[in-house]
């Protein structure tokens, strides 16, 4: 199931499986599409948000790096500085809010962008004043110019401190570090270790090294949001699927776990990863077979991404699962009944 040109009903029917999994809260990704498009699919996703059915909306683009745009669709790559940029950013920030709300009353809670584009000052300002949070990515940034962009939230950050901005899937889509030209990553490790930012990790095996992984959440404890990156490619059988404007392929083998053999949605006819391999419960028993202890793994896949949310939506976590630690085995806990903002308590 594509979030991006799925109908509502088909949304409910994925959202009701992966809570039989124990994955309670889900923030529904929307990849870069042609302006109309992804305008429409705020517009039909939104209304979910409000009646409790998805925990909010995170846009991937379109404001990204040709270089670093991954499997998204390049052709509808933006400058972010351009007036139909700015045009279709104030149309997303108005179709993302309900008819009536307070300060907490927008679907969106994150968009991605690249920090070093022209115009995107202007972005970030525009999302901050939206309640809707910036997050670098799919980015060509230098140290430089991404430490830039952190200087720049000074003044704009007005969601409190708790909310801070993290860094889509650290790593991917992003230069790698080289001790010559260290690109964004220590920057956002750096910051991250202040408390500064939040990082997110795809923890599929695949994505980033799960030694790696483990060395981050060890650096920056209490920061680091771990996101499956999930496509309608992930947990399926072989064959081809879409992912907004662009076709992926799986194998079908991406739900295998630590045994070498696990394989992510590939981007159709190209090498090039499409989404993460496992959904976000696959992602934690990957954690705890890697050896990362609970403490810190459940609150990357729990406590941490709701901090992602305004607090007026935060529930218990995003994962829920009983954890045997005598056997060292998990299993999803009792499910998880999500009360509607604005319902009384019964």
């Amino acid at each position: 199931m594509d979030f991006a040109t799925a109908p509502a009903h088909q949304v409910r029917d994925a959202l009701r499986e992966l809570s039989r999994r124990g994955v309670t809260r889900v923030v529904a990704s929307l990849p870069t599409l042609p302006a109309p498009d992804l305008l429409a699919a705020v517009r039909r996703l939104t209304p979910l948000v409000w009646e409790g059915t998805l925990a909010g909306l995170h846009l991937e683009g379109p404001f990204l790096s040709r270089h670093h745009c991954g499997a998204q669709s390049a052709d509808d790559v933006l400058e972010p500085g351009s007036d139909r940029s700015r045009r279709l950013l104030e149309s997303l920030v108005q179709a993302g809010r309900p008819d009536h709300g307070g300060p907490d009353a927008q679907a969106i809670v994150a968009m991605t962008y690249a920090p070093e584009l022209a115009g995107a000052e202007w972005v970030e300002r525009t999302l901050f004043a939206a309640g809707i949070l910036p997050s670098p990515g799919h980015t060509d940034a230098t140290e430089a110019e991404f430490t830039t962009a952190l200087q720049r939230w000074t003044g704009m950050q007005t969601l409190g401190r708790d909310r801070r901005p993290a860094v889509t899937h650290l790593f991917n889509a992003m230069p790698g570090f080289h001790h010559r030209a260290p690109g964004p990553v220590p920057a956002a490790l750096r910051a991250a270790a202040r408390g500064d930012l939040r990082v997110e990790l795809v923890a599929d095996g695949l994505h980033v090294d799960p030694g790696v992984i483990l060395d981050v959440l060890r650096l920056a404890p209490g920061t680091v949001c771990v996101v499956s990156d999930a496509s309608a490619a992930t947990d399926a059988p072989a064959g081809t699927y879409t992912l907004g404007a662009v076709a992926i392929e799986t194998t079908g083998n991406t739900g295998n776990t630590g045994n070498g053999h696990t394989t992510a949605p590939r981007l159709a006819g190209r090498p090039t990863l499409a989404s993460g391999a496992v959904a976000l419960d696959g992602a934690l028993r990957h954690l705890l077979a890697w050896g990362v202890p609970p403490e810190l793994a459940v609150p990357a896949v729990s406590t941490t991404p709701a901090l992602t949310l305004p607090s007026a939506r935060r529930a218990s976590g995003w994962v829920e699962w009983d954890w045997d630690a005598e056997n060292g085995t998990i299993a999803p806990g009792p499910p998880a009944v999500v009360v509607p903002p604005g319902t009384p308590d019964s």
